[in-house]
């Protein structure tokens, strides 16, 4: 990479890839967890496709202030897998920076920074490429400094009733995923700056399937009509 990327204020990071590679728990993996670290989120997800093999994206984004919508540029892409990068075209810019394996988005890359990270090999040597969603979350929280034992902890409650192994297994993923973060990403000098606060911990994430619930009961249910 020619130059460092500094990343201030504001982070938008966008997830591409198709229905079924498991997009949606890495987006509530890395929500809850930056949330439980005191970030304020925002995240948005693209009318998902039912049938396999047509691409998705969910964007996250991260503020030192709060926010309630979306941003339409990308600062870090995470594709998981071919037609992510053709997907998003439109969005893409010169300060795009390109997260993930090369093998999947090299022949729709038009000259766009990338670092190729070899995510679904140290998910098989964890247990198998279904590990690769909890190594891809590890990736990016370790960028914004999450510490690794409120992600573990937050493993054993999102997979709790799970087998023992199958929990240990995500913990180890998550320990590969900052140690390759590490190595890949802080190596090549990439630079986050978003202010957190102890506040944020104690809030509560929600959809607007859920906001809207509540407010029809807060409001005497005069939302709804007989």
């Amino acid at each position: 990479m020619d130059k460092g990327i500094n990343l201030i204020d504001d982070v938008s990071i966008v997830l591409c890839g198709e229905a079924g590679q498991g997009i949606q728990t890495v987006e509530h993996l890395m929500i809850q967890t930056l949330k439980l670290s005191g970030y304020n989120v925002f995240s948005s997800q693209e009318y998902m496709s039912r049938i396999r093999g047509g691409n998705n994206s969910t964007s996250i984004r991260i503020s030192s202030k709060k926010v309630s919508a979306p941003v339409n540029r990308i600062d870090i892409l995470i594709p998981f897998g071919k037609g992510a990068l053709t997907h998003v075209r439109k969005r893409l810019s010169p300060d795009t920076l390109i997260i993930g394996e090369e093998k999947s988005f090299k022949d729709e890359n038009q000259g766009h920074r990338s670092i190729n990270v070899p995510i679904s090999e140290i998910a098989v040597k964890v247990g198998g490429a279904i590990y690769s969603n909890t190594i891809a979350s590890a990736l990016m929280l370790r960028l914004f400094d999450v510490d690794i034992e409120l992600f573990s902890n937050y493993l054993r409650k999102r997979f709790a009733g799970k087998d023992e192994s199958i929990i240990q297994k995500n913990i180890d993923a998550a320990e590969q995923g900052y140690a390759l973060s590490d190595e890949l990403l802080k190596g090549n000098d990439i630079r986050v700056n978003v202010q957190r606060s102890s506040q944020i911990t104690k809030e509560i994430i929600m959809d607007g399937v859920e906001a809207l619930a509540l407010g029809a009961i807060a409001g005497g249910c005069d939302l709804i009509s007989f």
